[in-house]
């Protein structure tokens, strides 16, 4: 199935989904905007525009596009080719998978895990970051190495909030490696170069398959071990072992993929956080404080409680509540920014929701709607740059 759906105003698209229920999501586009849906995988490169987009219902598998080989033009490619030069050493044929792992290694012990913003060449220079910083650094390195490679984000999960790894393409698949716990996992016993690198899909379809390899003695240790360059690092975990001093475990981690949601395969991959609010008994339901900061908003507690953004980030994301309500109600919902002259938010109704009216202040958005029935599902979105939440308030 391919259909092209255009407009010169406002575009309504409804996707029918799950044992064919009336649920649908809808999203309204900017004039003279397109989106194309399809039943086979695409390989067009990804639009910074954020509602001008390609739809894939596959994007795990999808071939690598322009932005998967993209080196910023703010990175230091000198920089960066002379830390290759230090893997490799001049060596010609080295195979991508052996490039992916040395790389790997590089990343996942001359880094340690500190909080770090900036390009891949500064915090590698630095020496520290956090997931995504150590997720972005290996990414860029692969790129600049040739090898098509992004970063997989998965949300909502146990032991952390988030977590942030990467895939490298080669051997016409997708294949992953995470530089923050040094672990990959392998299609055989053991790596013998006869088998191969899992993908993050593989691990979503089946959490247990695979096994579990540590491809450095010790993460985070801060510096590079030049012996490295001559030995692959073949240590093979059981479910019980630790990857950190914080309680992940192999049996954790592999847990954490399984009931991760929602998960984006690149930089632009649109994704939906969902928010589940209860106002049935009580009148109102906060998520987060309204203190100036998103730091709260990250923690996902309770487990499905949107995200600390909405709009055009990496991942770009919108929010979609499921709320639980008495029916006939009259419904507001809050969003706090955490500056001031925030950009614009706009609500769609998808389910018993019908839009009364949208007020905005400084740094609050009020969203007021009349529910027709006891459950109501709505979506939240950022047409426009980033909207960083502060706090959000629903209350009847």
């Amino acid at each position: 199935m391919l259909a092209r759906l255009t407009k010169k105003t406002t575009l309504l698209l409804a996707l029918n989904i799950i044992l064919g229920s009336a649920l649908a999501l809808v999203l309204f586009l900017p004039e003279d905007k397109q989106i194309i849906l399809s039943s086979r995988t695409s390989n067009k490169p990804a639009n910074d525009d954020l509602f001008s987009f390609n739809y894939a219902d596959s994007s795990h598998s999808s071939v690598p596009g322009k932005s998967d080989y993209a080196v910023p033009k703010n990175e230091r490619t000198d920089y960066l080719r002379s830390i290759l030069d230090t893997l490799f050493f001049g060596r010609r044929g080295v195979s991508d998978e052996e490039k992916s792992i040395r790389i790997f290694q590089y990343v996942a012990t001359s880094m340690r895990l500190k909080n770090n913003n900036g390009t891949a060449t500064s915090m590698l220079k630095q020496g520290y970051a956090f997931c995504f910083g150590k997720s972005k650094a290996f990414t860029t390195l692969c790129r600049v190495a040739g090898m098509p490679s992004r970063q997989v984000s998965f949300m909502n999960i146990s032991k952390l909030s988030s977590h942030v790894l990467s895939e490298v393409f080669y051997d016409n698949a997708w294949h992953l490696f995470d530089p923050t716990y040094g672990i990959f996992f392998y299609s055989r016993p053991q790596y013998d170069r006869q088998g191969a690198v899992l993908s993050f899909h593989d691990l979503i379809e089946n959490a247990e398959s695979g096994f579990p390899i540590l491809g450095v003695p010790k993460t985070g240790v801060g510096y590079y071990n030049l012996n490295m360059r001559y030995s692959l690092v073949r240590t093979v975990l059981d479910n019980g072992d630790q990857l950190d001093d914080n309680g992940m475990s192999v049996a954790a981690y592999r847990n954490a993929i399984r009931t991760a949601f929602p998960v984006a395969y690149g930089s632009s991959d649109l994704i939906s956080f969902p928010v589940d609010a209860n106002i049935s008994a009580d009148s109102e339901q906060w998520f987060g404080q309204v203190n100036g900061s998103a730091s709260d908003m990250g923690d996902y507690v309770p487990r499905f409680s949107g995200s600390h953004y909405l709009g055009q980030a990496n991942p770009p994301g919108f929010h979609t509540w499921l709320i639980k309500t008495k029916p006939l109600s009259t419904i507001h919902i809050e969003y706090y920014s955490t500056g001031a002259n925030p950009p614009e938010l706009i609500l769609v109704p998808l389910r018993a929701a019908k839009v009364i009216e949208t007020t905005r202040e400084e740094t609050k958005t009020t969203f007021t709607f009349y529910t027709a029935g006891r459950t109501s599902i709505v979506s939240i979105y950022c047409p426009e740059k980033l909207f960083t939440v502060d706090a959000m308030r629903i209350f009847r």
